[in-house]
């Protein structure tokens, strides 16, 4: 069985890997990202691992029938640009993604065959997958590719949050990719000459605005036109923001047969109440995502669930350009005042593990325990005295959905339940994630990625598109430079230990906890369970009647 995606050695780490996971130092999800970094394949993961494949289910597929989605339908916007998974969830049906995230954790080559990351990880290298043709007539080969990783590159594009992904290979002072840094090798071949190391670039390929569009592709935002040249399964025959989008099944598919004919996502707005009838009225079939509030629910009308485990978390997070909030003083006042457990319990009804107010899950194979973010009530109210700030009125906006909501509310709780003053504003889906990135202090879903240090890039790092709490850190930057370097996760560790304790200090956010996400669908809907990062993979779904 050849173990890697190529026919390079097996990188060195890859061996001691194995065997920290077969002692018991490393979970699955944690080898299974750490051995993709390395260009190992989920085979070979699996078969060094002595992890058994699982077991091909028994039941015969049917052939035919729209599958019916409730889901919150976003509009289409240049994918690089993409803001909600979402959005994903119908593009991905008709384009899709060099490498997939599956549900088992395993990183699994889908328009690529194959890569291969050198030992010091400065060099990537890409296999293109061959035989694989766009709608058009097009072969789909290495200029696709390069056209995208270029476009991701554009750091001076509003948004573009891949320029942040593709950090190592972007220049600092022109925001396009390095000089020499995307090489042309063959017609299914790249490589990728980094000017620093980073064993997240396959990760980042596998995150949602990772769509890969026709090397033709500019930015249209009308999804008819961008969507028009594809390589998946389905064409799209609508997309109508905040009603309904739907896809059609092509005839043929590269990958082979698809046995729904078609998929047709419903929005039915924030209220849960409106999904819950269209399910009990049989007019839809599965969800986007059944919040742990309603679960409940969705079991007394038999519906069946899919539940998995996640690094998915929400944040209360302060923007630093917005006093009081550039004082950390009065950040950490209000992060004192928080029982993240007390949250968990009274949002969630105590489905999933108390956050540590630093963005690093459990789950995250670099995790490193700087032990639990602790309520300190009195020294709350000191810090808040230092400042000059308590009769200041904390305002915390939230998005009208009804976890959310309630994790805004029960944030707010603790806040005032310690002494300070808490508004609390709650918006509609469409106007809160038109300014997502800018209010002063509000609640925010972060979905979970397979490595602690992709989050943080993403999230923390001076300048990056999606830095909603405008937090600048040299120290910070600087830690999370070295860890993007190691493909050694224990190695890794002994920095994020730093850098978790360095954002938890800062007081840049209320992080209550880490939450299970479930899907709920009724009998006869097969191969549709949830995924960690809410993807819909329905490529192999099938229905009866």
């Amino acid at each position: 069985m050849k173990l890697m995606l190529t026919e390079r050695p097996l990188h060195p780490l890859a061996k001691p890997t194995a065997r920290d996971f077969k002692t018991g130092l490393m979970n699955r999800r944690e080898y299974l990202a750490t051995m993709a970094a390395l260009g190992v394949s989920a085979a070979g993961a699996f078969a060094i691992g002595g992890i058994a494949p699982t077991p091909a289910r028994a039941e015969e597929p049917k052939k035919g029938g729209v599958l019916r989605v409730a889901m919150n339908v976003k509009g289409f916007k240049d994918p690089r640009t993409f803001d909600g998974v979402e959005m994903s969830n119908v593009a991905r049906h008709c384009n899709e993604y060099l490498v997939r995230w599956n549900r088992d954790f395993s990183f699994e080559p889908w328009l690529l065959e194959a890569w291969e990351m050198s030992n010091d990880a400065k060099t990537l290298t890409l296999k293109v997958r061959k035989g694989i043709s766009w709608s058009n007539g097009d072969a789909f080969n290495a200029d696709d590719v390069i056209h995208n990783l270029n476009r991701w590159c554009e750091a001076d594009v509003a948004g573009n949050s891949l320029a942040t992904r593709m950090g190592a290979l972007v220049d600092a002072n022109s925001k396009k990719a390095v000089a020499g840094g995307i090489e042309r090798v063959d017609d299914h071949t790249i490589r990728l000459n980094l000017p620093k190391p980073d064993i997240s670039l396959i990760a980042s390929m596998a995150d949602y605005p990772a769509l890969i569009m026709h090397r033709s592709y500019q930015g249209d935002g009308d999804p008819k036109k961008a969507l028009a040249i594809t390589t998946g399964p389905f064409e799209l025959m609508n997309w109508d923001a905040e009603t309904g989008a739907e896809v059609k099944r092509k005839d043929k598919w590269w990958k082979g047969e698809v046995y729904l004919d078609g998929i047709k996502w419903v929005d039915y707005g924030s209220d849960p109440n409106a999904m819950l009838s269209a399910f009990e009225s049989g007019e839809i079939d599965t969800n986007h995502e059944t919040s742990a509030d309603i679960l409940s629910q969705t079991e007394a009308i038999r519906l069946g669930q899919s539940e998995i485990a996640t690094g998915s978390t929400i944040v209360a997070r302060f923007n630093v350009n917005n006093a009081p909030y550039d004082d950390v003083k009065v950040r950490r006042a209000a992060q004192l005042a928080v029982d993240n457990g007390a949250v968990l319990k009274i949002a969630l009804d105590d489905r999933g593990k108390p956050g540590e107010n630093h963005h690093v899950a459990p789950i995250h194979p670099e995790y490193a325990d700087v032990g639990p973010a602790e309520r300190k009530v009195a020294e709350s109210q000191t810090l808040l005295k230092e400042a000059s700030k308590t009769d200041h009125e904390f305002d915390l906006i939230s998005v009208d959905v009804e976890w959310q909501k309630s994790t805004g509310d029960a944030i707010a709780a603790q806040m005032r339940e310690a002494g300070l003053k808490v508004k609390r504003t709650v918006l509609p889906a469409a106007t809160f994630w038109n300014d997502w990135s800018k209010y002063p202090f509000s609640c925010t879903e972060w979905l979970g990625r397979p490595l602690g240090v992709q989050v943080l890039a993403l999230a923390y790092k001076t300048g990056a598109a999606w830095n909603e709490s405008a937090y600048s850190n040299k120290a910070f930057d600087e830690l999370l430079d070295k860890a993007l370097a190691m493909p050694d996760a224990k190695e890794r560790q002994g920095i994020m230990g730093k850098i978790e304790q360095n954002l938890r200090d800062a007081g840049i956010i209320i992080q209550p906890y880490w939450r299970s996400v479930y899907r709920s669908f009724r009998n006869g809907v097969h191969n549709c369970e949830q995924h960690q990062a809410l993807e819909q993979h329905f490529e192999k779904v099938w229905v009866e009647g």
